[in-house]
């Protein structure tokens, strides 16, 4: 009788046990690695034997008990349940303690090491912004507003103020010190006067004297300084953001209506609070005026969840004419002020009470006029919705040399105008100026120029005889064309019968 031939060679089951219930707890615990199931199943199989199943099973009584359990795990379990098991707990991203614990030492962080495996944790953090976005305005207010606490910055010339600074991705991060952050993170202290000293003349901290002159040669300096501190790599020094990044985009009727009536609802919470009307100042024209000429629709925007009632009652006015200039509320500590998003200037609502008011009045001993709040000269300088400069609307349409508020008026009203160069004729003070007259005045200046209403009147009429004219010409040569085309087919007709 043939021999048979012999059987390969098999691993002892005892390890082949220990192996399959070893992957079946890795795989069933809830802090495993968030490695896939490939890298777990080569981890088991790390050892020179290989997992084979024995082709005669071994009587039940040699059975390790552990084996046992965790097969009549696996059978209580159907397939598809398995799966979305091993997905639950291979995809869950794993606590960022759990990943330091299990870290050797010396191995770089962000890695973890499985058996003879490294393999990379994601981290969970969210990815900061790029630093160097010239073209971001949300990233430029926000830079801007490093700037705008008083005990921090003070005001500088306008070649070097800090809207000039923001521009170049400078951030105030101390006392009159300006840095890169998130770029070079180079530093530079901004210095245009010397301290003030106390009775004893020794310097004061945190102090300037503003009774000393600034220098111009100083601030060619540090107008330089504004692109030349940065490092030579660093992107800023490159290219700044540009000249129309502080603009509001009023001329975006969807945008600047949405915007308009959030600023609008702002102010609904605390109007307890507000001012009477009469305890503010604000240009032409009049608020009921305004509102007379806005239809209702105006307040509810189809297809958005923004929806107010028109301004019915003194408070509902007083809010709406805070936001049309750009004024927004909000209330912090059970303070209420009228906050500007764009220069970030804040006004104390509790400053301009009609009680307070009076009241300052008779101790300083000054008319009640000289303190109420001016809705436009209580933005910054440099404040789009003050300055048409930075504003920097179009130069060749309607609404160009407008500030933030004539535009957003301009936008209310529908109006049109027309630019002409003329001679300056009358003066007023801006609180007078109108959306319909020729508005055109330099940064910092209170007077514009009104053109004078006769020759405006007489432009009119020669325009209105001219477009007479030409419509008299115009409707001669189509009748000249149109009895010429009916003789014709006349003369056409009669040919055709004569023959």
């Amino acid at each position: 009788m043939a021999s048979s031939p012999p059987r390969a060679q098999e691993p002892a089951l005892a390890t082949t046990k220990r192996k399959f219930d070893t992957l079946l707890d890795r795989l069933q615990n809830a802090s495993a690695s968030t490695t896939s199931l490939a890298n777990t199943l080569r981890e088991s199989n790390g050892s020179t034997a290989s997992f084979t199943i024995p082709a005669t099973p071994e009587p039940a009584s040699k059975r390790n008990r552990l084996s046992d359990i965790g097969m009549d795990r696996s059978r209580q379990v159907s397939g598809s349940e398995r799966i979305q098991q091993l997905k639950s707990q291979l995809l869950t991203p794993r606590k960022e303690g759990l990943d330091k614990a299990s870290s050797p030492k010396g191995s770089p962080s962000g890695l973890r090491v499985v058996g003879q495996h490294q393999t990379s944790v994601k981290s969970t953090t969210p990815r900061k912004p790029a630093n160097y976005q010239p073209y971001s305005q949300e990233q430029f207010l926000a830079r801007l507003k490093t700037f705008a606490d008083v005990k921090k910055w003070t005001n500088k010339p306008d070649a070097i103020d800090e809207v000039e600074w923001a521009k170049r991705g400078w951030s105030c991060d101390s006392w009159n010190t300006v840095a890169c952050k998130g770029g070079c993170e180079k530093r530079l202290v901004v210095r245009l006067r010397p301290k003030r000293k106390d009775k004893d003349g020794k310097e004061l901290d945190m102090s300037e004297d503003l009774t000393v002159e600034v220098e111009p040669a100083l601030v060619d300096k540090y107008q330089e300084l504004i692109v030349d501190a940065h490092r030579e790599d660093c992107l800023w020094k490159k290219r700044g953001c540009q000249d129309d990044i502080y603009h509001i985009p009023i001329p975006n009727r969807a945008q600047s209506t949405a915007d308009l009536l959030a600023r609008y609802q702002s102010f609904l919470p605390i109007v307890n609070d507000l001012p009477i009307l009469e305890d503010l100042i604000y240009p032409d024209p009049r608020i009921e005026d305004l509102l007379k000429r806005v239809p209702t629709s105006f307040f509810t925007l189809p297809g958005s969840e923004i929806s107010a009632s028109p301004p019915a009652t003194p408070s509902e006015i007083v809010s709406f004419l805070f936001a049309v200039f750009g004024w927004k509320g909000v209330s912090e500590t059970k303070i209420s002020m009228a906050v500007c998003s764009h220069c970030h200037q804040r006004v104390g609502l509790w400053l301009v009470n009609n009680d307070r008011l009076k009241e300052m009045s008779k101790k300083l001993g000054v008319p009640i006029e000289t303190l109420r709040l001016n809705l436009v000269e209580s933005h910054r300088e440099h404040c789009p919705w003050k300055n048409p400069n930075t504003q920097h609307n179009p130069t060749d349409g309607p609404i160009a040399n407008m500030a933030g508020w004539q535009t957003q008026e301009f936008m209310l009203l529908g109006t049109r105008r027309e630019r002409k160069e003329r001679e300056p004729t009358h003066t007023r003070n801006i609180e007078s100026v109108d959306l319909g007259s020729t508005v055109s005045y330099p940064r910092g200046s209170t007077e514009s120029v009104r053109p004078d209403k006769e020759d405006e009147d007489k432009d009119l009429q020669s325009k209105w005889k001219k477009l007479k004219a030409k419509l008299k010409r115009t409707a001669s040569k189509k009748s000249l064309r149109s009895t010429k085309s009916v003789k014709s087919t006349k003369s056409a007709k009669s040919v055709a019968e004569k023959e």
